[in-house]
């Protein structure tokens, strides 16, 4: 078996992003005046990225109809900019990282599962203070339409053991 069954640890720094602030999935991303709809009408604020997406979603306390989307902004993007939206710094951290397919429920569900499982048993790690996050590595859909899948990359925080600092 993998020492990381499959999963990597990768460590974010710290930037500078435009928030959803906490709504529902419905106000981030399907109704006319979502914040998705303002991205997309705002893509020159947006910092570009080689490999992996700068953007990361999540749930606030696991609800979610409470959830936050970040997306990282170009260094130059001030408050006037992104209103009626704020600017919010995203402290970085170091993560646990496994992919699963986001429209099946049961296999999003066993990647959390095994990755809560790596981290209760790992002598080195415990799990962090920052909310666990996903994020789509295709954000144009090509690639998953393709595997017939919509792969769903989650990351959940890690942080240093007391005893291993």
């Amino acid at each position: 078996m993998s020492k990381l069954q499959n999963m990597r640890l990768v460590e974010i720094p710290q930037f500078r992003a435009v928030s959803s602030g906490i709504r529902s999935l419905e106000e981030i991303f399907f109704i006319e005046n979502s914040f998705n709809a303002w991205l997309d009408a705002h893509r020159n604020l947006i910092k570009d990225h080689i490999f992996e997406p700068q953007d990361f979603l999540w749930h606030e306390n696991d609800d979610i109809n409470r959830s936050t989307w970040i997306v990282a902004i170009k260094d130059n993007v001030t408050e006037n900019d992104t209103a009626p939206y704020s600017i919010v710094e995203f402290p970085g951290g170091m993560f646990l990282v496994a992919t699963c397919d986001e429209s099946d429920n049961n296999d999003l569900n066993e990647t959390v599962w095994e990755m809560r499982q790596w981290i209760d048993r790992n002598e080195v790690f415990e799990y962090g203070d920052l909310p666990g996050m996903c994020n789509m590595p295709n954000p144009d859909g090509i690639i998953d339409k393709a595997l017939g899948i919509a792969q769903q990359q989650i990351f959940l925080p890690i942080k240093f053991k007391e005893e291993n600092t």
